[in-house]
């Protein structure tokens, strides 16, 4: 992996928004982890997830979710 041999790591914080089919239909980048290339990862990640949607009186709703951290670490 490119992130392995470039030592990238670091924390990815996005903000999801989940439609009502339980499909990310967006994704904001709220603080970077400095590289792209794990930022990149971690909403591409994201977008392909499918999820429960929210329910309000048992109906689907689009649901902001807020603050998801991402953490990117070396091991070993």
């Amino acid at each position: 992996m490119r992130a392995r041999r470039m030592g990238d790591q670091g924390e990815v914080l996005l903000d999801v928004r989940v439609g009502i089919d339980g499909r990310v239909t967006d994704v904001r980048l709220k603080r970077s982890s400095g590289s792209e290339l794990l930022d990149r990862t971690a909403i591409e990640t994201v977008r392909q997830w499918r999820f429960t949607p929210a329910t309000v009186d048992g109906q689907p709703v689009a649901e902001w979710y807020r603050d998801w951290k991402w953490v990117f670490r070396l091991n070993g």
